[in-house]
């Protein structure tokens, strides 16, 4: 795993950056008409601090799966795009999502999940 810390803080750190802007700048104002605030109160209070955990969480379950698979762009997109089945569509088909806010999500994790495989791949020990 030492060989892999690089591409792993590398990815995570661009995972994070890409998804503050990308949601900050697209999403947040596609979600506009969603209401105040979150539905309910959130696990942790501060945002950097959530951010910085689910990041933690998500790097190490895509590092984890480009071991078994041993393609980062690939993996990136599954997992994006069962980000995208289990939330956006799913949220769309039940009526707890508009269609445009939806569609803007769905660029915004394609986007996050891609510049996250692009710098793990160009990061892991095969690219140096």
């Amino acid at each position: 795993m030492g060989d892999r810390i690089k591409p792993i803080i590398g990815a995570g750190l661009a995972g994070a950056v890409t998804s503050y802007f990308a949601v900050t700048i697209f999403f947040n104002p596609a979600m506009a008409n969603a209401g105040s605030g979150p539905a309910f109160e959130p696990l942790v209070p501060n945002m950097f601090a959530s951010t910085a955990l689910y990041w933690v969480v998500a790097i190490l379950l895509f590092d984890w799966a480009v071991q078994k698979t041993g393609q980062p762009m690939h993996t990136a997109w599954v997992i994006g795009l069962s980000q995208i089945l289990l939330v956006d569509f799913s949220y769309v088909m039940g009526g707890r999502r508009e269609l445009t806010p939806a569609l803007v999500s769905v660029g915004t994790i394609l986007v996050i999940w891609t510049a996250t495989a692009f710098v793990y791949d160009k990061l892991s020990a095969k690219g140096n």
